[in-house]
């Protein structure tokens, strides 16, 4: 049984049943990031403007995937409430929040930008 936080595989979507003929892919569960395209984004930022903030890319990668996977499913949360999905657990030190938060600010300023060139939809704020 796969966990609550595993990606779907790209490749076989989600399907549901119909009642004649091959099931059909579920439109709301078609991924709507490329993460192979947004890992090497931030393997090209991480070498080229400045490391990533708590550990590099390894670790800010699990951070990221929450934080696609937050904007995907709740579209039409504001900053703050994305922020909140993030910065969660009862032993979250100060430190850490503010890795957290500017590692949400640089994910959120980046699906800005690819949404400004017309390569994702998202809802306005």
């Amino acid at each position: 049984m796969l966990s609550s936080m595993a990606q779907p595989d790209p490749v076989y979507l989600p399907t549901r049943p119909r009642a004649h003929g091959r099931p059909r892919p579920v439109p709301y569960a078609a991924p709507t990031v490329d993460l192979q395209a947004e890992y090497q984004f931030w393997q090209a930022y991480e070498r080229l403007v400045r490391p990533l903030p708590g550990g590099g890319l390894r670790l800010a990668w699990l951070v990221f995937q929450n934080v696609y996977r937050a904007r995907e499913r709740f579209p039409d949360d504001t900053h703050e409430a994305a922020l909140a999905r993030v910065l969660f657990g009862s032993n979250m030190t100060p430190e850490r929040a503010v890795e957290l938060q500017d590692l949400y600010g640089l994910v959120s300023r980046r699906l800005a930008t690819v949404a400004a060139r017309g390569q994702l939809l998202l809802s306005p704020r």
